[in-house]
C-alpha cells in the first residue's frame, strides 16, 4: 500500500515513523554522552593529595586539590606562556624595525645633505649660465636686459610661525630652488625667442656669402695697397686668395650665374647674384663649368683656380658687392657654414 503525504492520516503515520527511526539511532549515543559526562565528573571531581615534607621536624603541609583545579592551572600558564612568546616575539620584532628606521633615518640624511649639495651646485652653474645667456638675448630684437631676470611679487601676508611663535624662515637650498625655478620658466621664453631670431637668421645667412670660395690664404686684402705692377697706391677692390693650380672655386652662396666675362686685368670671371642685392665675383679661373642663366647652390663648385690675367700665381680674386658698392669680404668668410 502506497502513502499518500498530502492526506492527513498518512502525514500523521509518516511524522511517527521518523520519530521512532530518530529515537531507535540516537538514543543509544545520547546515553552513551551522558554516561560519558557523568564519569569526567566523577573522575575531575577526585582529589589529589599533595604532602610537603620538611627534612626538620616540622609540622608536614597537605594540600588537597581535584584534578579539575590542577587542569585549570595548567591550561592557565600554559596560555600564558604562549603570550608571553607571542609577545616577546613582538617585542624583538619591534625593536629590530626600530633598528631599521634608525639605520634609514641617518641614510636619509646623508641623503639630504648630498641632496642639498646638489641644489646648490645647480644654483652656482646656473649663475655662470646667465651672462652667456644674457648675451645671446641682447643679440635679439626689442630685447630688455634690465627687466631680464627681473623678480617681482608681494611679501607674504600670512607667514608661517612655529610652536614657539618664532617665524620658519626657508631654507637656503628652498630659496634656491625656487630662484632656479624662476630664472628656469624666464629662460625658457628667452631660448625660444633667441631660436626664432636664429632661424630668422639662419635664411639670412644662408642666402648671403659665408665660406672660402677657395682652399688657401690671402696674398692681399682689401683697401689701398701698392700695385705689383706699376708700384702706385691703389684702390684693391677684393682679395687675392693664392691656391694649388686647378683648386675647386666654389659659389659662396646661393644665386644666379649672373655673368662670364673675359677681363685683360682679371682674366676669366664670373659673377653670382645673390638675394639681399650681394654680388660675389671670382678671377682669373682657369676655366668655368657654370652656364650665364644656371641657378647654384652654396658650395657648389662654379670654375677652376689658374692664372689668367695679370697674375704671376695661381690665385682667385674675390669680390664682393652690394648693390653698386664693393665690400671688403673679409667679414664674409668663414663665419656660418652651411
Amino acid at each position: 500500500m502506497k502513502i499518500n503525504p498530502f492526506k492527513e492520516s498518512n502525514l500523521d503515520d509518516l511524522q511517527q515513523n521518523i520519530s521512532e527511526f530518530l529515537s531507535d539511532h540516537f538514543d543509544d549515543k545520547k546515553n552513551k554522552i551522558k554516561e560519558f559526562w557523568r564519569r569526567f565528573n566523577e573522575k575531575g571531581r577526585e582529589r589529589i593529595t599533595i604532602m610537603f615534607i620538611p627534612h626538620s621536624e616540622k609540622r608536614i603541609m597537605n594540600f588537597h586539590i581535584s584534578i579539575f583545579a590542577i587542569a585549570s592551572i595548567s591550561i592557565f600558564i600554559t596560555i600564558t606562556v604562549i603570550i608571553t612568546s607571542i609577545l616577546i616575539i613582538n617585542h624583538s620584532s619591534t625593536v629590530k624595525e626600530i633598528s631599521i628606521l634608525k639605520r634609514d633615518g641617518s641614510d636619509s640624511k646623508i641623503q639630504i645633505k648630498i641632496y642639498k649639495e646638489e641644489i646648490n651646485k645647480l644654483y652656482e652653474i646656473f649663475q655662470k649660465f646667465k651672462p652667456e645667456l644674457t648675451y645671446l638675448y641682447s643679440l635679439t630684437p626689442d630685447s630688455n636686459i634690465d627687466l631680464l631676470w627681473a623678480k617681482g611679487g608681494e611679501n607674504n601676508p600670512n607667514p608661517m610661525t612655529g610652536a614657539d611663535g618664532e617665524l620658519n624662515v626657508p631654507s637656503l637650498e628652498l630659496l634656491n630652488i625656487q630662484e632656479v625655478k624662476h630664472e628656469l620658466e624666464t629662460t625658457k621664453d628667452v631660448v625660444g625667442k633667441i631660436k626664432s631670431f636664429l632661424n630668422y637668421r639662419k635664411k639670412i645667412i644662408e642666402n648671403t656669402p659665408s665660406i672660402w670660395p677657395v682652399e688657401g690664404y690671402i696674398v692681399s686684402r682689401y683697401g689701398y695697397r701698392n700695385s705689383p705692377y706699376s708700384f702706385e697706391t691703389e684702390f684693391h677692390q677684393g682679395i687675392d686668395i693664392e691656391t694649388f693650380p686647378g683648386s675647386e672655386i666654389k659659389a659662396t652662396a646661393p644665386g644666379n650665374v649672373s655673368e662670364i666675362r673675359w677681363d685683360p686685368s682679371l682674366g676669366l670671371t664670373v659673377s653670382i647674384r645673390h638675394k639681399y642685392g650681394f654680388i660675389t665675383s671670382y678671377s682669373h679661373c682657369q676655366r668655368i663649368s657654370v652656364e650665364v642663366g644656371q641657378k647654384v647652390l652654396k658650395g657648389e663648385v662654379i670654375g677652376y683656380a689658374g692664372k689668367t690675367g695679370k697674375t704671376t700665381e695661381y690665385i682667385c680674386f674675390y669680390q664682393v658687392k652690394i648693390g653698386t658698392e664693393f665690400v671688403d669680404p673679409m667679414p664674409y668668410l668663414n663665419r656660418i657654414s652651411r
